[in-house]
Order: structure tokens, then sequence, then C-alpha cells
């Protein structure tokens, strides 16, 4: 009597796609409904091969050689045997090409392929590995992490923000049709923003997670608005123009941060190695950042302030004239250097006075 088994259908990357349990043996493969095994690929015969539960030839000689029951060698050398029936295209055991008539020893850890179909074979004679713990990535998708109210709560804390912004920086001349436009170029981005990403999701973990996104997006971009605006008015406040330069951090490593949160949606398992990446490229791109700007008087961020704030919130003391005019003689090496320098890069460009 046969031992127990099954037969797995796998696809190219080795992954199971369907399981059939052997119920009886031999086991009878190919697109005949008269088959044990139907499988659909027009690569395949009627009856293209023939699963038995045998013995190798040493156990064969064993049993002859008794005239009682098979001894415990002989029933300890049973084996899957495949025998392939008449057909075109024969198969394929790993990489050994099987033809129409030969019978072959079906290992456990070798693949079958009939026609384009990937077989594998497991038995009850197989080691079963030992079970697997299942790691946070494949624990169930939660979609309910946060209340409701509170992705349309913080969607309307960003615009009033930007709303804010935008009237605080109006000289007067700007229509409602200018502030309106204003408010839904970034709220349309955020929105088609999301939307991309849920599409990705969809296509990787079948889960078109729009909301997961869409809070991702309003996060950051309600943390980009109030930075933008709180950055600046320190500075001023304080006289700190150099401090400026967090707005040059913030939007690399922030959209290095974005991506990476964005990614960890869609792919929970390699979120380490993505994190990696994507901590490369904002670190290339700063780096270009500052390359980029070794021709300017700063690097990230400037040794000044263009728009200041109401006088009223300045906490820093103020300078004196003198002081300021004996800072001004600082500059005038830099500048002498500078006038050089491009002086020798115009004469250099192929222009003459001659």
């Amino acid at each position: 009597m046969g031992h127990a088994a099954v037969i797995e259908i796998i696809d190219r990357d080795g992954h199971c796609r369907e399981t059939h349990r052997v119920r009886a043996w031999p086991l009878r493969i190919g697109r005949s409904p008269h088959c044990d095994l139907v499988l659909s690929d027009p690569h395949v015969a009627a009856e293209h091969a023939l699963l038995h539960w045998d013995r190798d030839e040493h156990a064969a000689e064993l049993s002859t050689e008794a005239s009682a029951e098979p001894s415990a060698e002989a029933r300890d050398d049973e084996r899957p045997v495949l025998e392939l029936l008449p057909s075109h295209n024969g198969g394929w055991l790993e990489q050994r090409k099987l033809a129409a008539g030969s019978r072959e020893t079906w290992p456990a850890s070798e693949v079958l392929q009939i026609g384009t179909t990937r077989l594998r074979l497991r038995t009850s004679l197989d080691a079963l590995p030992d079970e697997q713990a299942v790691s946070a990535a494949d624990w169930p998708v939660k979609r309910t992490r946060r209340p409701a109210w509170a992705l349309p709560t913080l969607l309307a804390a960003w615009v009033v923000i930007l709303l804010i912004i935008n009237w605080a920086g109006d000289d007067g001349s700007a229509t409602w049709v200018d502030v309106v436009s204003l408010l839904l170029k970034p709220v349309a981005a955020a929105l088609i923003w999301a939307a991309v990403w849920a599409l990705i999701t969809q296509l990787f973990r079948h889960w078109f997670a729009f909301g997961a996104h869409l809070w991702r997006v309003v996060v950051a971009g309600l943390a980009f608005v109030v930075l933008g605006a709180v950055v600046p008015l320190t500075a001023y406040m304080f006289n700190l123009p150099r401090l400026l330069v967090i707005d040059q951090l913030a939007m690399s490593v922030g959209g290095a941060a974005l991506l990476w949160w964005h990614a960890s949606v869609v792919w929970p398992r390699a979120s380490r190695r993505v994190a990696v990446g994507v901590g490369a490229m904002a670190l290339i791109g700063l780096v270009l950042t500052v390359g980029g700007r070794g021709e300017q008087q700063y690097w990230l961020g400037p040794s000044y302030m263009a728009t200041l704030a109401p006088p009223a919130l300045r906490l820093a003391q103020p300078t004196s004239v003198d002081s300021f005019v004996d800072g001004m003689d600082k500059l005038e090496a830099p500048l002498l250097r500078q006038a050089v320098k491009r002086n020798e890069q115009a004469g250099g460009s192929g222009d003459s006075d001659e």
C-alpha cells in the first residue's frame, strides 16, 4: 500500500499555487478528464504520465527471494516512480530531459515539468520542516488604526494653516480665485500622490490603501508647512539667520522619511532595506545640493532673511550702527575673492575686449 502524498503545482518562483492530494496509486496525470490529476496545459498529452508507488531493484530482489511479506529493508526502499507515457514533449526532472516511456524515481527535492506546468511531490516519508514563526509583516492588515475623524480633522487643520500663511503673505492684490487655487493645488497633489501609492499597494498587497497613504501625505505636508513657518519666525526673533538651514535639511530628510513611510506599507518585509536605500538617496541628494551651491555665498542656508516678521516679535537686541559698519569690513575680503573668481571665469569663457 502506498504512502500519503500530495502534488503541488508551483509557479516560476517556487511558490505553491494549487495542491492535489494523492488518493490512490498509481496516479495518472494529463489533460483528459479520466486522469486523476487534470492539468489545463495545451502542451500536455491527454495521458502524459503515471506515478507509481514502487520499490527499487534491490528491494524487488529482496521481495522475490522471500516468499512471505516483504522485509523491513524492502519496505524502507519504497519510493515514488514516475513513468512517462507516449507524448510529444516528454518532461524534465530538474535539468534532466525525460523522453516518453522512461521511468525515473521522483525525489521530493526535484521539480518535475511536463509541458509548461511545474510539479512538486511531497510524501509522508519526507521530513517535514519545522513550523515557522509568523512575522509581523504577515499579520492581518489593521485598517482601522486611527479614529474615523482623525484624517478629516488633520486635513482641515492643514487647509486652515495654508490659508493663514497665504493671508499673512498677501499684499492685498490677490483675488479669491488666487486664494482658492493656492489651497487646492497642495490638496490635489496630496490626493493624486496618495492614489498612486494606493495603486502600487493594490498591485503588491491586494489592498487599496488610499486612506493609509493619504494620512502619511497629510502628516508630512502639515509638518512641512508648520516647519516652514516656525523656522523663519524663530530665526527672526532671535537673530539666527543660519537657522534657515533646517529648511533644506527638512526637505531632504523629511522627503526621504516620507518615501520610506509609504514604502513600508507596500513592502513591509523589506522595510529595513528600503530605509537604507532611501537614506542613501537622501544623503546623495544633500551632497549634490551642497556641491551645487559651492559657487554661492552659502551652502545650505543663507546668512540673511528675505522676509521679515512684525518688529514686535523681535526678541534679539538690535545692533548699533557703529557695530554694523565695523562688521561690514569682514565682508570685504570674501567679496573681493568672489569678484576675482568671476572675472577669471568670464575671461576664460572665450570673451575678450579685442
